[in-house]
């Protein structure tokens, strides 16, 4: 009887870790994929030195919210997307919605919740324990995309993705769609980072658009992974597969930055005794990735975020700290991320918490970025890259 568990275990374990190369081999929709820089980058966007901040959610009371997501939306307002409730994992646990209109003098709108475990529970036809982790953005169309994370049982590594689309910027949605991306139960999937816009080479719909979303597995293993997810504008058809970056037990939610059409850097959380940021490299536009490197930048087991800038330059957001998420800083690196420079401490107070930091550019050159601020309300922060430069040049000074 023994034996025959461990045959059953051994045939499972393969087939949850055979899974994503397989599925490479028996399809192909994204193998020709290449990264899409927004055209943004590419121009010079002449803006002052300018940072500003204020809070999206209100406070919760003796509630929670954590991961927030931050996007632009097609009619050029902010949208954001995190989850709360009493407790992390509580089953009155949501996922929250708010928007402001583009300007300096506007403010987010009340939140509403988008998602709860009685609507994912009926949506999905299928009994849902809680809901978690939120990412939202939109396509070159008209679109507004939500993927989201359920649990049926266990914790989080009884996790599945989710998507949800609204057609007019968010004021209604479709009925949640279950991504299926594993035969081993189709469970422990879990998103966290900002999806990257690709192109689609030798038959590519131009009605579609196209995404690789950073996601990453806790079951059997921890890794991080890429959801390759393609919208119709037209229809609510999705087609997608997933992709292994790395394996092993100690990097998940991979942070991608990429340089240009075909290379990137990925920078994982890690969970490893080392407890150090870990990044890697591709030139193929994400189909493969060098063996993960350890940074000279501490990681308390928690969330970064990257964002290219210009100039080949990559911005930094992280708990600068081996063994909390008190101090939320960013850094600069100008050698696709081989060497960093501090340049502004966004939070720094004793036993609080500040953590899931999330960057996004705007149309504008702007810069975005939310985070959870004590566990009791998301932050945003927006600022120039003129701010960074000048950050940049102080901290060369001292």
């Amino acid at each position: 009887m023994r034996k025959r568990l461990i045959i059953i275990l051994s045939i499972l374990t393969l087939l949850a870790y055979g899974w994503p190369a397989w599925t490479r081999v028996s399809t192909t929709p994204f193998t020709k994929a290449s990264f899409s820089p927004r055209p943004h980058l590419d121009l010079p966007i002449d803006h002052d030195p300018f940072m500003d901040q204020d809070f999206i959610s209100p406070g919760t009371g003796a509630g929670m919210v954590h991961v927030g997501s931050i996007c632009e939306m097609p009619d050029t307002q902010l949208g954001a997307v995190w989850y709360g409730g009493t407790r992390e994992g509580a089953k009155d646990v949501a996922i929250f919605f708010s928007k402001k209109p583009s300007g300096s003098s506007t403010t987010w709108s009340t939140p509403r919740i988008l998602v709860d475990r009685a609507s994912a529970t009926r949506e999905l036809n299928r009994y849902i324990r809680k809901v978690g982790n939120p990412i939202l953005f939109s396509g070159l169309g008209e679109q507004l995309f939500l993927i989201y994370v359920t649990i049926t049982f266990g914790g989080w590594s009884g996790s599945s993705l989710n998507v949800k689309i609204s057609q007019d910027s968010g004021r209604t949605w479709t009925d949640s769609q279950r991504l299926t991306l594993s035969p081993f139960f189709n469970i422990s999937e879990l998103v966290k980072g900002r999806p990257l816009p690709i192109n689609m080479k030798g038959g590519g719909d131009e009605n579609r658009d196209h995404f690789a979303v950073p996601i990453y597995h806790e079951f059997l293993g921890y890794f991080p992974e890429i959801l390759w997810i393609s919208f119709s504008r037209k229809k609510q058809s999705i087609v997608y597969e997933k992709s292994r970056m790395a394996g092993g037990n100690a990097f998940i939610q991979p942070s991608i930055a990429p340089e240009n059409t075909h290379s990137a850097t990925a920078f994982y959380r890690c969970l490893s005794p080392t407890r150090h940021i870990a990044t890697a490299r591709t030139d193929d536009g994400g189909q493969s990735w060098s063996l993960p490197k350890f940074l000279d930048l501490p990681n308390p087991d928690s969330a970064v975020d990257a964002l290219p800038l210009s100039k080949g330059r990559i911005l930094l957001a992280f708990n600068d700290s081996s063994n909390h998420r008190e101090i939320l800083q960013l850094a600069v690196s100008s050698d696709s991320g081989l060497h960093w420079i501090r340049i502004h401490t966004l939070e720094n107070l004793p036993g609080q918490e500040f953590s899931y930091p999330y960057m996004i550019r705007g149309r504008n050159g702007l810069i975005h970025l939310v985070y959870t601020w004590e566990r009791k309300r998301i932050k945003h922060v927006v600022f120039s890259e003129a701010w960074v430069d000048q950050k940049l040049e102080q901290a060369f000074e001292k």
